[in-house]
């Protein structure tokens, strides 16, 4: 019966390496799989993460299991997900005998976290984990909106995806990401990482967030998601163009340009008022109020 392997050793670079090449795989950068091999990191992500021996934890793309082993010490139950079976057999070789531990064989981007509790979620579910780059935003913004019992994510992310993610009205880096997330969380930056963190390393640095579900949420109705998202998107799909002009233009919300200016100005805005100008509350407001006049 073979033992958990510590963390330290897990993040060595040399332990990385022989268990990539004695399971003969070439980490492929189309599906962010770069391996932490920083002690200090893994310190941080456990600190940042304020771990409890009650505490219910999702891990989105193990790898070779790092964090979770350190994950596994700490919490109440981990369900740790990866899409690699290559990786996989490495996770269930090295970490099988964990009773707390659940391995699960999926792509994130495509699966129903619900699927993993019978009954209602939990008490206490976390999200903690170096998320694959390229669904990194999608992923923490469909699982703000679909998975409300996860109430705290400490995830790592692409460093520009989390100056969107931070950003303020009016930045340059405030964007259609940005107002998705916040409407419904709070974000903190927590550190920058260097990409010499990883095996191999990658091209951009990352960074580590906190990300809290507001205690008082705006709450859309699922019927009304679809349509938030398109004035979102089309406001921000031509965010140089007055709000009137970018959101006229799209044929998902069909509302004129006099009914736009009214709504903006009914929650306070000018009717020349472009995107980068509106907080995600007042996005929420002119939705709400576009959507009662598109029917």
């Amino acid at each position: 019966m073979s033992t958990a392997t510590s963390p330290p050793a897990l993040t060595s670079p040399s332990v990385v390496t022989k268990l990539l090449n004695e399971a003969g795989i070439r980490p492929r950068r189309s599906l962010g799989q770069n391996f932490l091999i920083d002690a200090n990191v893994l310190r941080i992500i456990e600190k940042a993460s304020a771990l409890s021996p009650s505490d219910t934890v999702i891990e989105v793309g193990a790898g070779l299991g790092a964090l979770t082993q350190a994950l596994v010490e700490r919490c109440a139950r981990v369900y740790a997900l990866e899409s690699d079976p290559r990786l996989f057999k490495v996770l269930e070789r090295e970490l099988g005998p964990a009773q707390n531990l659940v391995l699960v064989a999926a792509d994130a981007a495509r699966f129903d976290f619900g699927g993993l509790f019978e009954g209602k979620p939990p008490e206490r579910v976390k999200m903690v984990a170096n998320l694959p780059y390229g669904i990194a935003a999608t992923l923490i913004i469909d699982c703000l909106y679909n998975y409300p019992w996860i109430g705290e994510y400490t995830v790592m992310v692409q460093k520009e995806i989390a100056k969107r993610l931070t950003a303020e009205p009016g930045s340059k880096d405030y964007s259609a990401a940005t107002v998705k997330a916040r409407c419904l969380a709070g974000v903190k930056r927590i550190a920058n990482i260097s990409r010499n963190s990883f095996y191999p390393a990658p091209r951009v640095d990352s960074t580590l967030l906190c990300i809290k579900h507001l205690e008082q949420e705006v709450e859309l109705l699922p019927a009304d998601r679809a349509f938030f998202n398109a004035v979102v998107t089309a406001a921000f799909g031509q965010r140089r163009k007055k709000l009137a002009n970018s959101l006229s233009a799209s044929t998902e919300i069909s509302i004129d340009r006099e009914t736009i200016r009214e709504a903006l100005s009914a929650i306070g805005k000018g009717p020349d008022s472009r995107a980068e100008q509106l907080s995600p509350a007042e996005f929420v407001k002119i939705a709400g109020r576009l959507r009662k006049e598109g029917g």
